[in-house]
This record gives structure tokens, C-alpha cells and sequence, in this order.
């Protein structure tokens, strides 16, 4: 029997954009120019750095106190690079050039950013580009403020490079202690919230909230917009109280209730692929850390800035395991059915995602058998270590610079492939290639489950 493989350009470009990004990235970066001690780096820290950045996750080799302001501007250039991801391919490979929009590459732009069909490619980049622009900008007049308020003497700076991160849920911070600084400061970490939850809900959400609320274009959400937003709602609200909870008298104590409160819905929020934190990991307890397993692969939602399973694929894959087996036709959700085919590229994104994140834990764990063996950290702390890298959420229990060089290469490709590897599988699955029936069908049987 002969099996033909079509690999998609558009998957190629879209690999080759990540991988490029990544090696002119990583070769500058280890460059003393951007470092405060004007030393050099290992190649693979600089690596490391880099693929972080353009993954936007935020986890990092180095402490931030390393780098000079050259080196957090090409930070920022490789997380605003990076966090467009989809968008800067489409628009540097696809606009910009003298070709035609391919139907299949037309096809992948509307499926992967928006509903509308109606709209054009063009249309849909440029609207992304404003959101994205938009929010950074405002982000930025807010922190900036906040900060020179609280005595930051590089208040500007800092503003806008922790906009930009925020929204892209990069989660890179300027400070050492990523923001341990603010716990108690309610205002910066509202808008530090806002940007994270904007840029992990997807431009169509967005888009369609501006026209539904503002400009009266639309009478209502669609489907899409309506679950991003419900199941973002309990993942956030849901994921405080049991913070909350779990850290009162834990990692809380000698706290005053607004800021419990206050950073309990900023470590839910910063779960899912942002990476800031307000208190070290390490405090937590291990009610809290199985918290954050859930959120951290969930992540945020398609087409957006965060990365992980996505929220529209983890809510149909829960919805459909508890459906009632007695019901017939299409399930319905929001008085609108969904089609077998929106429920089986769910289960297929879902199981290969966590298949994939599988495999790459267990290599992990051959990297790092010594320190495993030696108690420098235990299996759960790398664990963490692995999701953390998988989802693109950048946070640490305090050992990625305690990893070995074989260690740190396979939380690289983890970061690459979290940030690409589920962009790919759902592409895959927009190519629109019919089956080709068998000739012969075989006899069917069931199978026992469960």
C-alpha cells in the first residue's frame, strides 16, 4: 500500500520563521555588547534566552540583573517577534511579498484567527496588529505611571518592555525577582492582569467584543467568543478560590485580605502561559502546584498570545466525556450545536499535545538523571519545570539554572515545541484533503472501555 505525505508550505514558512528568529536571535544575544558585565555568555544560555523569548515564556539561564538595556531591547524585539507568531509570518511572508494568498494559506488565516470568512486576509492582519499596538501602548501609559509613582527611576522603560511582555504573556521581567516587588501594590498588578487575560483571549474575541459593546455592528457573540469567555471566567475565578484557600495560611500568611485576594487572582491569571510572579513558586503548596499543572496546560486561547492546549479545545474535550451518552444529534451549547468534527479535532489536539509533553518530560528526566539521583531537585519541581516550558508559562520552582547543558537543550525544544507543536497540529488539520475511502470495508466489533 503506498502512503503519500503532502507537507503544507505554509507549515514549513511558518517552522522556518520560529527556527530563523531563534538562531540570529541567540547569535546576537551572545554578543557582551548586551550584557552589564560586558561578559559572554554560553551559547547555549544565549540560546536558551532567546527561544524563551520568541516562545514568550519566560523562563531564563540567567537572572535578569545580567543584562544590559541593549540586551532587554532585543529581549522586547524577540517577544514582540515571537508573540506575533502566526501574525508576523502571515504578514511578512504573505503581504509584504509580490505572491498571491494561496486558497489553503487564505483558508488557515480565517480558521486560525476568526470566524468571519467574510473578512478579508488583509483586513484581519491589520485589525490584529491594532489590537495588539493598541493595548501595548495603553498598557504602558498605566505601568509607566504606576511605576514613577512608586520611585522606579527607569519608569519609561520598564513601562513599556513590561506592556509588552504582559500582553504577549511572555512573562519577562526587568527585575530579578520578576515582580515579588509589587505583591502588595493592587493597581499595577490590575493592569499587569488586564494585559495578560487581553492578549491570551484571541483578536477575534476581542474584535467581536468592540463591535458587539461599543459600535453596535454585531447583536451578539458567537460561539467561539462566547466559550473563550465563559470557561476563561471559571479557569480564573475558579483557580483563585482554590489559591486562595489552599495559601491562606500558607504562602498568604501575615498578609491583609485585599492582598490575598489581589495575589491569588494574579497567580490564577499568571498560570495560564504568562509567567510574572508576585511570590516565588517554591512557597506554594502542593495544592496550589497541582493548580497550577491544570492551568499551565490549558493555557489561553486560539489565536491569541498564550500558548498551551487552549481553552475552546480542553472545554469540548471536557464537555463531550460528560455529555449524556442517551442524547442524539450534535451536541448544544448555547443554544448552537457543535459538529462531531469540532469535538474530534479537540480530542485529537488535546491527546497529542499531552503525548507529546509526555515524551519530552521523559527525555527530560534521562538529561537530568544525576541531579535527579544527587536530590538537587526532585522529579515534581521538574515536572513543574517541563509543563511550565510545554505550556509557555516561564514560571520555575528555582532550578532552570541548576539544568544541564542536555537538560536546558531539551527544555529549548519543550519551549519550541509548546509555542509551534500545537500551531502545527491544528493546522494539519485544515488542509481540507478528503479520505480516500478503502475498497473493501471490514467486519465491525466493539471495543471494551473503561
Amino acid at each position: 500500500m503506498r502512503f503519500g505525505f503532502r507537507i503544507k508550505s505554509a507549515t514549513i514558512y511558518l517552522f522556518l520563521y520560529f527556527f530563523l528568529l531563534g538562531l540570529v536571535g541567540s547569535l546576537l544575544l551572545k554578543a557582551p555588547f548586551f550584557y552589564a558585565d560586558a561578559r559572554s555568555v554560553p551559547y547555549v544560555d544565549a540560546l536558551f534566552t532567546t527561544v524563551s523569548a520568541i516562545c514568550v515564556t519566560g523562563l531564563s539561564t540567567l537572572s535578569m540583573d545580567a543584562f544590559s538595556t541593549a540586551g532587554f531591547v532585543l529581549i522586547l524585539f524577540l517577544i514582540e517577534a515571537g508573540g506575533f507568531g502566526l501574525v508576523s509570518f502571515f504578514t511578512i511572508y504573505l503581504v509584504f511579498s509580490a505572491k498571491k494568498i494561496s486558497l489553503l494559506n487564505r483558508n488557515i488565516i480565517h480558521e486560525y484567527f476568526t470566524e468571519d470568512s467574510q473578512l478579508e486576509v488583509r483586513g484581519i492582519l491589520r485589525r490584529i496588529l491594532t489590537v495588539t499596538l493598541l493595548f501595548q501602548a495603553v498598557g504602558a501609559v498605566f505601568l509607566c505611571v504606576i511605576l514613577k509613582i512608586s520611585g522606579e527611576e527607569n519608569f519609561l522603560f520598564y513601562g513599556i518592555f513590561l506592556s509588552v511582555s504582559a500582553f504577549c504573556n511572555a512573562g519577562f521581567s526587568p527585575y530579578s525577582d520578576s515582580l515579588a516587588g509589587f505583591s502588595d501594590n493592587v493597581p499595577f498588578c490590575l493592569v499587569i492582569c488586564v494585559l495578560i487575560i487581553a492578549g491570551g483571549l484571541g483578536f477575534f474575541v476581542i474584535s467581536e467584543l468592540w463591535e458587539v459593546f461599543f459600535l453596535k455592528r454585531k447583536k451578539t457573540l458567537s460561539l467561539h467568543s462566547k466559550i473563550v469567555i465563559f470557561f476563561t471566567a471559571i479557569l480564573i475565578f475558579g483557580g483563585a478560590a482554590v489559591i486562595f484557600i489552599a495559601e491562606n495560611s500558607a504562602a498568604f500568611e501575615g498578609m491583609g485580605l485585599v492582598s490575598k485576594i489581589n495575589n491569588a487572582f494574579f497567580e490564577s491569571i499568571t498560570f495560564r502561559t504568562a509567567g510574572f510572579e508576585t511570590i516565588p513558586q517554591k512557597n506554594f503548596s502542593s495544592v496550589t502546584d497541582f493548580i497550577s499543572f491544570v492551568l499551565m496546560l490549558t493555557g489561553g486561547s486560539p489565536g491569541s498570545m498564550a500558548g498551551g492546549l487552549k481553552t475552546t479545545t480542553i472545554f469540548l474535550v471536557i464537555y463531550y466525556a460528560y455529555r449524556n451518552s442517551m442524547d442524539k444529534g450534535n451536541p448544544t451549547v448555547f443554544k448552537r450545536d457543535i459538529s462531531d468534527a469540532s469535538f474530534q479535532k479537540a480530542v485529537r489536539v488535546c491527546v497529542k499535545g499531552l503525548c507529546l509533553v509526555s515524551v519530552m518530560f521523559l527525555v527530560l528526566l534521562f538529561a537530568e538523571k544525576t541531579s535527579l539521583e544527587n536530590g538537587i531537585f526532585s522529579t515534581g519541581d521538574l515536572f513543574f519545570e517541563a509543563v511550565s516550558a510545554f505550556g509557555t508559562v516561564g514560571l520555575s520552582k528555582g532550578l532552570t539554572g541548576c539544568l544541564s547543558a542536555p537538560g536546558k537543550l531539551v527544555i529549548i525544544l519543550m519551549m519550541f515545541a509548546g509555542r509551534t507543536g500545537i500551531t502545527f497540529i491544528t493546522i494539519n488539520g485544515l488542509s481540507g484533503r478528503k479520505s480516500i475511502k478503502a475498497l473493501t470495508d471490514y467486519p465491525k466489533e466493539d471495543v471494551l472501555v473503561g
